[in-house]
């Protein structure tokens, strides 16, 4: 499962969700709900986040925390007379950039995996029967590295970037196909295309940039 995709499409739908019902009647004020609930998807997210990344459990604490106290504060179990949603955001990002570390992933499975969020993730592979992966990242970044790798017939990857970047490195020699969806973002194929063995191993990539970008090099 590429949880980015999941994440951000789950939530999509629900937002609309709530605005067409509002639309046939059936709740009042959409708009409010939504501001009232919307930290839920921070608790989402770090679900997601942790579902994904289990040994890297900080991230996902610091955003389920985040998430549960800034819900208190806009559904009105903790009424405050200050607003506090913001200053415990900020001091959120100030734990995660103090505490928080980037997640590093060296493999020779067959298939990798790997989801980010609010931060930044390193996927190495050196298999030698590489069939490909999923790789989602969602306000954050993602460095794949298959310099090591060994391709097999259909190798497939598929990449999911919202709101950050993702670089994916091949080795000199693989031919890269990529098939994209770019939605106010960007895909740069910027292999060696020229000169390549018409038996070159090939790697289709799907991706779907939402304002973010994919860099596929050597």
């Amino acid at each position: 499962m590429n949880y980015a995709r999941f994440v951000l499409g789950t939530l999509l739908i629900v937002v609309g969700g709530v605005y067409m019902f509002e639309y046939f009647g059936w709740i009042d004020d959409a708009g409010g709900i939504v501001a009232d609930w919307w930290p839920l998807a921070l608790i989402f997210v770090a679900v997601m986040l942790f579902a994904a990344n289990p040994r890297h459990w900080m991230t996902p604490l610091i955003v389920a925390l985040v998430g549960g106290l800034v819900l208190l504060n806009t559904t009105g179990v903790a009424d405050t007379e200050v607003n506090i949603a913001w200053p415990v955001l900020i001091i959120a990002l100030g734990l995660m950039v103090l505490f928080g570390r980037r997640g590093a992933h060296s493999s020779s499975d067959d298939r990798i995996s790997a989801f980010t969020a609010f931060g930044g993730t390193q996927v190495a592979s050196h298999s030698k029967h590489f069939e490909g992966g999923n790789i989602g990242a969602i306000f954050g970044g993602a460095e794949i590295d298959l310099t090591d790798a060994t391709l097999t017939d259909g190798a497939s990857l598929d990449v999911f970037t919202a709101f950050g970047g993702t670089e994916l490195k091949v080795p000199q020699g693989w031919k890269v196909v990529t098939h994209s969806l770019p939605l106010f973002g960007g895909v740069e194929n910027v292999t060696n295309k020229e000169h390549l063995d018409p038996d070159a191993p090939t790697l289709d990539v799907s991706a779907t940039v939402v304002f973010g970008g994919l860099e596929v090099k050597h």
